[in-house]
């Protein structure tokens, strides 16, 4: 009888922990819904979507599976068209997926969230590779092909489907 008795409240406790496990708000189907380029590279001001609308316009879209199991699949549709699978994680503020991690901002409602990117500046030669050079003086210095990239902030916003 103790056996049982145990058996059960072990049994019982167990349902209680799943029950208690949060899973992540990031489980889900998501679907791009802003994508652009800030106007300064500290991640402020208004940001640009003009290339986001015009592949918009050519049926790009692009939506992201996250499932529980901690995998996911990033699916785009339109020019260059793929699906790929990849693993993600969140932790606190951060969410990383095809091993990069980005802090993000959801929206109260958990129905949206959005990552700003930022991209180092660099220099490309003219078989575009990346030079080393440390500025654009340099860059432009050393070869008439060479072309230099400021820093930029991306800002790509998910929404969330149901």
């Amino acid at each position: 009888m103790k056996k049982i008795l145990f058996l059960s409240l072990f049994f019982l406790s167990s349902c209680e922990e799943e029950k208690n496990e949060e899973k992540s708000l990031f489980i889900g189907t998501w679907k791009v819904t802003e994508m652009g380029v800030y106007q300064s590279a500290s991640c402020s001001g208004e940001v640009d979507d003009t290339e986001w609308r015009g592949l918009k316009g050519k049926g790009l879209t692009i939506t992201l599976e996250i499932y529980d199991d901690a995998t996911g699949k990033e699916i785009i549709t339109g020019p260059n068209a793929k699906t790929s699978t990849f693993s993600w994680y969140d932790i606190g503020e951060t969410f990383c997926f095809n091993g990069k991690c980005n802090t993000y901002d959801m929206a109260s409602n958990n129905k949206s969230f959005f990552v700003n990117v930022e991209d180092e500046s660099y220099c490309i030669d003219e078989n575009y590779e990346v030079t080393g050079d440390g500025s654009e003086k340099e860059c432009l210095a050393s070869s008439s092909g060479n072309e230099w990239f400021p820093p930029r902030c991306h800002k790509t916003r998910y929404k969330k489907e149901i």
